[in-house]
């Protein structure tokens, strides 16, 4: 048996809301803990990941040609100048520059 795509994706869809609704479920019966909204939240994360999924997938209906990456730019290896960091704070260092009158 051959799938496709949308297909699989659409399955995938239907899982999450089984899921969504056993959580439900045991979220009655437990109560509204950290656990159980930590796993909502990941079957949120998970549904908009997979929005996002649908929205690159390729047509299966209509097959054509990948399209194009968009091309990376490189980065130089060479330092920053630091001046570009001289009024800047230090994260998590918290306050270890000496001041400035």
């Amino acid at each position: 048996m051959t799938t496709t795509v949308d297909y699989d994706l659409t399955r995938a869809q239907r899982k999450l809301d089984e899921l969504d609704r056993v959580l439900r479920s045991v979220r009655g019966r437990l109560g509204n803990t950290l656990d159980i909204r930590r796993v909502c939240g990941d079957v949120e994360r998970l549904r908009d990941s997979l929005a996002l999924l649908c929205e690159h997938a390729p047509d299966d209906r209509h097959p054509g040609p990948p399209s194009p990456r968009a091309e990376l730019e490189p980065l130089p290896e060479v330092p920053y100048d630091p001046s570009l960091f001289a009024d800047a704070d230090d994260e998590g260092i918290g306050g270890m520059r000496p001041q400035r009158p």
